[in-house]
Parts: C-alpha cells; structure tokens; sequence
C-alpha cells in the first residue's frame, strides 16, 4: 500500500496542486482499500488519513496524531445567524443570471468597453426580435465594439432591422454593403436591389 502511495503522491509534489487534484482522481481507482472510506474523503488529507487507518487496523499512527489535529476531522460549526437561507457553505444568494437594466447597457455600449453580460444581454433581446437590439447589435459588429468586427452579420442584422421597421436601417445596410470587401459581399444577400 506505501509504494502505490507514494507512486501516486510524487508525481503531485513535482506539478503542483492541479496536478494533485487529477493524480488523485485517477488514481482512485489504484489505491488499495475499502471502497466506502474512499467514497467518504472528500479532500486530499482524508484520503490520506483513510489509507493509514487501512493499514494500521483502524487507528492512525502517531506521526499524524502529534500534528495536533484531531484523528477524524471534523465540519465546523455554522456560525449562528449566517446561514439563513442559504443551501450550503459558499452558495450566493442572489441570482447569477439576472439580466442587467437596458439603461446600463446602453451605457455600458457607449463607453466603447461594454462587458460581457451587456453584450449578452443585447444577444438575448436581439434573438427575441427586439428591434432596438437588432440594430444595437448591428452597429456594435460593424464598429467591432463588443463583438469581433464582422460586416456580413451586421448587413443581415440591419437588413432584418429594416423588415422589423427601424427608420435608418436600410441606408446603414447599404453603407455595410459598401465598406465590404467584393469576397464579402459575394456571401450575402442584398434585398435592397
């Protein structure tokens, strides 16, 4: 049992902790012993505690107990008053996911360095057929703010922002059409003739 340990503890001395953790995982498996006192670690130092209790009938040696630590550890007590509410230790409680206001969006946008939830956020309106998004997001790919520069999916977007009623749409297609290289505008579809 000491070999196969230490063969799995080398390597994760020389490669660091992200190395530890996939040795670990792998080595599982490989490990001799009973399969519940695995199951039950939960950490690299339980691991190791479970496997000396292996092979010592159950007790851990002295080396470890002089540590000071105590022979199984044990979860820390909830502090009162801060758990309410939440599902666990570490859990938000608020949504991650939660939309930002369009207001801040837009002036996220035009600042120039708008991040990645404001782009998100006009993507999202934008596939909802969002008229104001579908422009917004048009002009942002044809000024490559945001997004990567990309003219053919901004002369689609401003195309379909025409059809949806936008005033300036089709002469900002039309100018798309123009700054295109001839490649580009080989790929796409001009309705306006």
């Amino acid at each position: 049992m000491i070999p196969r340990l230490l063969q799995t503890l080398t390597p994760m001395l020389h490669c660091g902790l992200r190395c530890a953790v996939v040795a670990a995982v792998c080595a599982g498996p490989w490990i001799a012993g009973a399969p519940e006192a695995r199951a039950q670690a939960i950490s690299l130092d339980q691991i190791y505690r479970d496997s000396l209790r292996e092979e010592n009938a159950g007790a851990l040696p002295g080396y470890v107990l002089n540590r000071g630590l105590p022979p199984y550890p044990e979860p820390k007590p909830p502090v009162p008053g801060s758990g309410e509410g939440r599902l666990g230790a570490g859990v938000v409680e608020t949504q991650l996911n939660t939309q930002m206001a369009w207001n801040e969006v837009l002036k996220s946008i035009a600042g120039g360095q708008p991040s990645p939830f404001a782009v998100d956020a006009v993507r999202r309106r934008a596939e909802r057929s969002d008229p104001q998004a579908i422009e917004l997001l048009a002009w942002m790919f044809t000024n490559g703010v945001g997004v990567k520069r990309d003219l053919t999916q901004a002369f689609d977007l401003y195309v379909k922002a025409d059809a949806l009623g936008i005033a300036n749409a089709k002469e900002n297609a039309k100018a798309v059409l123009k700054s295109m290289r001839p490649e580009e505008r080989r790929t796409v579809m001009n309705p306006f003739g």
